[in-house]
């Protein structure tokens, strides 16, 4: 493989899902073997110290590049490397090497029709919601369809959310990586903008106030912080929402894969989706999700996800990317 035709593998790999749109992903070729490595630039030691979500979206950015190559007739086979250390971002997290005579995915189609969908949804038509049961159950995952459970779950959302605003150390580095201004450098790089955001422009303006950190801060001691952050009326608009599991002591890595697959499946439904990865992060939230929805012991929920009908023309405009030739290293 030439560095030419790694770039324009990364043109549609690069559309994986990171969590916060960090795209921690880094690729190397060495001979005859791609390698795919971790930027330690890119993490988030607070909302996520063991580097699990890193992982994770390591393992979507690998899917993606075995999609990619589906499509032009290769097999990519990934190997794992147990020691790779995200951290140093020295040592490659996986290797693959290819080999002619593959059919190209049935999920490639979705690839870049895929996107986080952050407003109110529209309902979706019972057999979309059908088809993505039909995916969801033989793999362990839950699919709740009930509007009171889904407004449960909305609640339960918000009161999750609120544990994390605890730790100003947490909303500083989430203000990292938000983009609430057209004018911000980074605006169609990286990171959650205010389109990717469905914020209006009125929430833009006083977002790009009161969500700077020592504002925040003000408004989380008097009780308003919040109001700010609460996604409770958009979670109820769901038409259903998906627990994503996975074995217990998967490697994250594994897991990122097959995430982006059910996410790529959701959108081959002709739906849209949004995490809400506080309710797998929360302890509290966490065993309450088990405890309501019969979640196997010998499953973990790695996200739960709000499902419905993505307004015409979704998406717009595709979420900002790094581009490729800043993927690769030399």
């Amino acid at each position: 493989m030439t560095r030419a035709e790694l770039l324009e593998l990364l043109e549609e790999a690069r559309h994986a899902p990171s969590v916060h749109n960090i795209q921690p992903a880094r690729w190397r070729l060495e001979g005859s073997v791609l390698e795919l490595l971790g930027d330690p630039g890119r993490r988030l030691p607070v909302a996520d110290p063991s580097g699990h979500d890193v992982r994770v979206s390591l393992g979507a950015a690998a899917e993606g590049m075995a999609i990619a190559l589906a499509a032009r007739g290769m097999t990519a086979d990934v190997h794992v490397e147990r020691g790779g250390d995200i951290v140093a971002g020295a040592a490659a997290v996986a290797r693959i090497r290819t080999r002619p005579g593959a059919e190209p995915d049935l999920l490639g189609a979705a690839v870049t029709r895929r996107a986080t969908f952050r407003g109110a949804f529209a309902s979706a038509p019972a057999d979309a919601i059908d088809a993505v049961a039909r995916d969801a159950q033989p793999a362990g995952d839950v699919l709740i369809r009930d509007a009171a459970k889904i407004r449960d779950v909305a609640k339960l959302a918000d009161q999750a959310q609120g544990e994390f605003l605890l730790d100003p150390a947490y909303w500083r580095e989430t203000w990292r990586w938000l983009r609430l201004s057209p004018t911000d450098p980074n605006w169609k790089r990286d990171g959650l903008n205010a389109e990717a955001l469905a914020l209006s422009g009125f929430e833009r303006v006083m977002g790009g106030v009161l969500m700077q950190p020592a504002a925040f801060e003000l408004m989380r001691k008097i009780g308003l912080a919040g109001a700010l952050t609460s996604e409770r009326s958009k979670i109820e608009t769901a038409s259903a929402l998906l627990i994503f599991t996975a074995p217990n002591g998967e490697d994250p890595f594994v897991t990122g894969r097959a995430f982006y697959r059910r996410w790529l499946q959701v959108t081959a439904a002709g739906l849209a989706l949004c995490p809400m990865s506080v309710l797998a992060d929360s302890k509290r939230a966490n065993a309450e999700i088990r405890r309501t929805f019969a979640v196997p012991a010998e499953r973990r929920i790695v996200n739960v996800l709000r499902i419905g009908a993505p307004p015409p023309g979704f998406p717009s405009a595709l979420t900002p990317r790094l581009p490729a030739s800043e993927l690769v290293l030399a």
